[in-house]
């Protein structure tokens, strides 16, 4: 039968779409790094779902490990994130020196002293515990290695989603002072319980006591300072843009 002009155009334009979505995802994996595939290779491997390597790692949603698997660009892991895969993936046969090679490590070469040491960036985000100060772009000023015993003792957070920031302001006087260095939970951004955290202001970042209030659809929460001079807001959850919770701070004598 032969094919109307109408429908040899929608055949061109079928091909032409494909074309174009097979552009896109070749563009896509070319942004993507190599170890991406590594990683979800050896997942597979070990007859995992991105689900359960979630669960077991301790995150909420999949898509927080996805994002390692799909969209992560550096040409290694970062090294505290595949320790904590190891034993995971062990379980499924996949040996311990394939996953340390994912973040270009010699399982049977690797420094004992980074087995006590956790890596922690700090950024230069202005947090302002005041009237808030406007943040550029997150800029790395140094990296701290904190002792891996001092940071477990109170959270299981991965190295790589924990950042130490600088308090701006005293509205969270007298719990944080000005000057004072924070540790931040980035992967934590949900005020249940409640807690300190940091938040976007429309202006800048700032560090504030956050609470959800009970029965509102859709959820708000309290936006509160210790100090009695600043007066607490109210906003949707979604509203609040929440950075993280502060799980940790440094106190000078």
């Amino acid at each position: 039968m032969v094919a109307s002009v109408q429908q040899f155009r929608t055949i061109v334009k079928g091909k032409a779409f494909a074309r174009r979505e097979a552009a896109a995802y070749t563009s896509f994996m070319a942004d993507t790094s190599p170890i991406t595939r590594k990683l979800k290779a050896l997942r597979q491997r070990a007859g995992l779902s991105i689900r359960e390597v979630a669960h077991a790692l301790g995150m909420e949603h999949g898509s927080s490990y996805q994002h390692y698997e799909d969209r992560y660009r550096k040409p290694h892991l970062p090294l505290d994130f595949v320790r904590r895969l190891v034993p995971i993936f062990e379980k499924g046969g996949v040996s311990a020196a394939e996953v340390f090679a994912l973040a270009g490590v010699d399982a049977a070469q690797r420094p004992l002293g980074d087995e006590t040491m956790l890596h922690i960036e700090e950024l230069d985000v202005r947090a302002g515990a005041g009237g808030g100060l406007a943040g550029g772009p997150e800029r790395v000023i140094a990296e701290w290695q904190v002792p891996t015993g001092i940071v477990r003792g109170y959270s299981t957070a991965p190295a790589h989603e924990l950042r130490i920031i600088t308090v701006m302001g005293d509205s969270m006087e007298p719990a944080l002072l000005p000057g004072q260095r924070v540790l931040v939970d980035t992967g934590d951004k949900k005020p249940s319980p409640p807690g300190i955290f940091v938040v976007w202001d429309g202006l800048g970042l700032v560090v504030k006591r956050v609470q959800v209030i009970p029965h509102t659809e859709p959820a708000r929460v309290r936006i509160t300072s210790d100090n009695v001079k600043y007066e607490p807001y109210e906003r949707t959850l979604d509203e609040a843009y929440i950075q993280g919770r502060v799980i940790g701070q440094w106190k000078w004598l």
